[in-house]
This record gives C-alpha cells, sequence and structure tokens, in this order.
C-alpha cells in the first residue's frame, strides 16, 4: 500500500501533467507532451490499483475497511486521472475531412 506521503506526490505530479496539458497552446505542444501524459497515468493508475489492492486493504465489505483519509485521497486521484483523460481526448488530432 502507497504511503500518504506517496500519493501526495504522484497527486501533485498528475496535476503538473494537466496543467502543462492545460497550458499548452499549440496541437504540437499537446502532442509532445503525450509520452510524458501517458507514463504520468499509468503510474496513477498502478498507485491507485495498490490503494484497492483487493480484500486484503479494501476488507470483505468492498471500502468498508478503508479508511476515510484513504478513501478520500483515492477519489481524488480518480478526479484527477479524469482530467487527464479529458486532456488526451483534447490532443487527438482531428480527424481528416
Amino acid at each position: 500500500m502507497p504511503s500518504t506521503a506517496q500519493m501526495d506526490a504522484m497527486m501533485k505530479s498528475m496535476q503538473e501533467m494537466h496543467d502543462k496539458m492545460s497550458t499548452a497552446k499549440t496541437p504540437e505542444e499537446r502532442q509532445a507532451l503525450m509520452n510524458e501524459h501517458m507514463k504520468t497515468m499509468q503510474a496513477g493508475m498502478s498507485m491507485m490499483g495498490q490503494m484497492h489492492g483487493g480484500r486484503g486493504a479494501m476488507g470483505p465489505a468492498g471500502g468498508m475497511g478503508m479508511g476515510h483519509d484513504l478513501m478520500s485521497k483515492r477519489m481524488d486521484m480518480m478526479e484527477i486521472m479524469m482530467q487527464m483523460m479529458v486532456d488526451r481526448e483534447a490532443a487527438r488530432p482531428s480527424p481528416a475531412k
């Protein structure tokens, strides 16, 4: 299970990547950030998977064993991940007509 400091660092990294994508002015700039963006998203998903941890971390009640702070951090990470997915979609080139 990741520590609170590790989760905070990952959330900061994901937020910084979101900010970079949001401030990119051209499609070329956004495209240039795509590899770094994907790596950040994959690291975030990996950490979220570790936080879920199956029955061991979540408990048999499906989340009832997870503390409020940890659940809140996980929800914050999920929100940032959704923002990052929107960033990726916005950076995709338009289909040629």
